[in-house]
């Protein structure tokens, strides 16, 4: 079944929310970094979850903005899943191998919801 989960945009704070949620709940955070940026992290304490980066805005302040993380149990469902929310909305990019791993995608759909779609290919 799909899940959401939020996407948090911290600006260039990404690195020290990680280490804050960490204190706090404990748990684990993937991360992929670009230079002193990251690209790509993905919180896990328990039931908590959420995903993040720095990339969103120009990178000063965390963005007042977050999006809606949509994964998916397949790469067809997330394709679905894109075409409807695409339609009448903004394609922020088409579904494309992530580099970590997974199918993504983002738009914006028709009422100003940022969707980010993940499908996690699975490891062979």
């Amino acid at each position: 079944m799909a899940s959401v989960v939020p996407y948090i945009n911290f600006g260039v704070k990404s690195r020290d929310a990680v280490e804050f949620y960490k204190d706090v709940f404990g748990g684990v955070a993937e991360t992929q970094a670009e230079g002193e940026r990251i690209v790509h992290l993905d919180f896990r304490a328990g039931d908590i979850h959420f995903m993040g980066s720095d990339l969103q805005g120009d990178g000063s302040e965390p963005s007042s903005s977050s999006s809606l993380v949509l994964n998916c149990d397949s790469e067809r469902q997330l394709l679905e899943y894109y075409a409807g929310l695409v339609d009448g909305g903004r394609e922020v990019f088409a579904p494309v191998d992530s580099g970590w791993g997974a199918v993504v995608a983002h738009c914006t759909d028709q009422f100003g919801v940022t969707w980010m779609l993940n499908f996690d290919v699975p490891q062979s």
